[in-house]
């Protein structure tokens, strides 16, 4: 049974429509901002679990956007985190940023773990996904 494609039930579709994709991820990176920036979110691991759940959402809600795309993103929303405080007078804190990036770590190793392992077993497609439309 290797190489056997799996198939999904019903629609055949997952996550959100493609179009869907850039209001959403604007929406989130919103609301993930707004919650950091809320007391809810002052102690370490709420701040850990904020920041896993939401990248974890973002890589179930667009499941065809590059993988690297994602923490890139979650990167500015960090970034974002952590200086929209300094406008008040608010150092930096680096528990928060460590909390932050932690979150984000903890959903995407997995993603990269799994492409090194299929990297390994040498699932490597020469050229690249979108050589054949550049030929094309």
């Amino acid at each position: 049974m290797i190489g056997v494609p799996i198939t999904t039930t019903g629609s055949g579709q997952t996550g959100l429509p493609r179009a869907f994709y850039v209001p959403v991820g604007a929406a989130m990176g919103v609301v993930m901002l707004a919650l950091s920036l809320s007391p809810l979110a002052e102690p370490f691991l709420a701040r850990v679990l904020l920041f896993y759940l939401g990248t974890t959402a973002a890589y179930a809600l667009m499941p065809y956007v590059r993988r690297g795309d994602i923490p890139l993103v979650a990167a500015w929303v960090v970034l974002l985190a952590e200086l929209a405080p300094c406008i008040a007078g608010n150092l930096i804190s680096p528990i928060k940023v460590t909390a932050d990036v932690v979150g984000v770590l903890m959903a995407t190793g997995p993603i990269y773990v799994a492409r090194l392992r299929q990297v390994q077993q040498g699932d490597v497609r020469p050229g690249g996904r979108r050589a054949s439309e550049l030929r094309g």
